[in-house]
């Protein structure tokens, strides 16, 4: 394998973690020498970022290619639609699209997406086509996701153990697990000083689902009346971020609220937390098929990771990571582990000390070199 596409359709660049998500993913395939493009569908739609993503990525290594699409997004009905027509007419679009895609394709040794859809109207191309699940898959993609699996140039991959076994059963021999992963060339720990700094860096929602942040930010404040330590959240959308600084009017300890900043400045920040929340809620997206680069962000920045007991959460305690768990269901549980860790610098040292024992093993790099060399040995038996 020489070469991959990486195929995104709909928005793109994106201000969510899925913009992040494709760049560190393109980072892993570049690492193991492959030549990497990332082709993207034209968008109308009011949320579209008109900036070239080699700019607002800040990254030459990739080459962006923007492929003209019919938004059926922006159109005005398309919001008044019941949702389960929104989600047809979004896939028939995919496909559309896919097919679209089929002149240019054929260079490439390898193709990557997200979105089944697109990759079920790439039929006449013979590369290896590579679906990573990232949701459930109902409805129409259920049934797309089903066809593509019966193709002998499919490999799937599960992120989660929920999205691997689902995938397993249509297709065990073409079907991998790999969870994500992180590049700890960037996130880098640094010598702690000062007070401990407690907090959350990213988006405060995920396909329009509140992440229990502001929720855990309500007990950080009551925290903060008897512990000496410093808040910090960064992040987006802004109007969440307003929610939560609104919250905090009359909080006299040490704070630092900011909007979303440019992923290369993450980094540092992130490096700068001695504890770092993942709060995320038992929603059906999250708990089942959500493998969240947060936990293996700061667990290679040096950052004691505190996250809630969902089950993809706890899924990868097996990976010897320094993530500390709260029962997700009771405030009480998230306040008293957030005391155990705030009061017990031995527990925060032993759990970073873990992290730092073992995260070299879930890079990108690494990651990405046992999917190629899943998809050469699928392709020969």
């Amino acid at each position: 394998m020489n070469n991959i596409a990486l195929i995104v359709y709909g928005r793109f660049p994106t201000e969510k973690a899925y913009g992040s998500h494709i760049i560190d993913v393109a980072s892993g395939f570049l690492k193991n020498g492959l030549i990497v493009d990332v082709i993207y569908s034209k968008t109308y739609n009011s949320k579209t970022i008109y900036q070239e993503p080699v700019k607002y990525y800040k990254n030459n290594d990739i080459n962006f290619h923007e492929i003209d699409n019919f938004d059926f997004t922006s159109l005005k009905y398309y919001k008044i639609l019941p949702n389960i027509l929104q989600k047809l007419i979004w896939n028939l679009g995919a496909i559309r699209w896919g097919k679209k895609l089929n002149k240019f394709i054929n260079k490439y040794d390898a193709v990557w997406s997200t979105n089944p859809s697109v990759l079920y109207g790439l039929k006449s191309s013979n590369c290896y086509k590579i679906y990573e699940k990232h949701g459930a898959g109902r409805y129409f993609q259920k049934f797309v996701i089903k066809k593509i699996s019966k193709n002998e140039n499919y490999i799937l991959v599960g992120t989660t153990k929920t999205s691997f076994n689902e995938l397993k059963k249509l297709n065990e021999n073409k079907a991998i697990y790999l969870t994500n992963g992180v590049d700890i060339n960037t996130h880098i720990g640094r010598t702690k000083e000062g007070n401990l700094n407690i907090g959350y860096i990213g988006m405060l929602e995920t396909y329009g689902k509140d992440k229990g942040v502001r929720r855990a930010f309500k007990i950080l404040k009551e925290l903060g009346e008897d512990y000496d330590f410093e808040i910090t959240l960064i992040g987006g959308p802004n109007e969440k971020i307003d929610e939560i600084k609104n919250d905090f009017k009359n909080y006299k300890g040490e704070i630092n609220f900011q909007y979303k900043i440019p992923k290369d400045e993450v980094p540092y920040q992130m490096s700068k937390l001695d504890i770092g929340l993942v709060p995320y809620p038992n929603d059906f997206h999250m708990s089942y098929y959500a493998s969240p680069m947060k936990i293996f962000e700061y667990a290679s920045a040096h950052v004691v990771v505190l996250a809630s007991d969902i089950k993809s959460h706890v899924e990868l305690d097996d990976l010897q990571l320094g993530i500390h768990f709260f029962e997700e269901s009771d405030d009480k549980s998230l306040k008293n582990e957030l005391i155990r860790l705030i009061t017990d610098k031995n527990l925060r040292e032993n759990l970073i000390s873990k992290s730092d024992k073992n995260i070299k093993n879930f890079t990108w790099e690494i990651r990405n070199k046992t999917l190629i060399n899943f998809c050469v040995r699928s392709s020969i038996g």
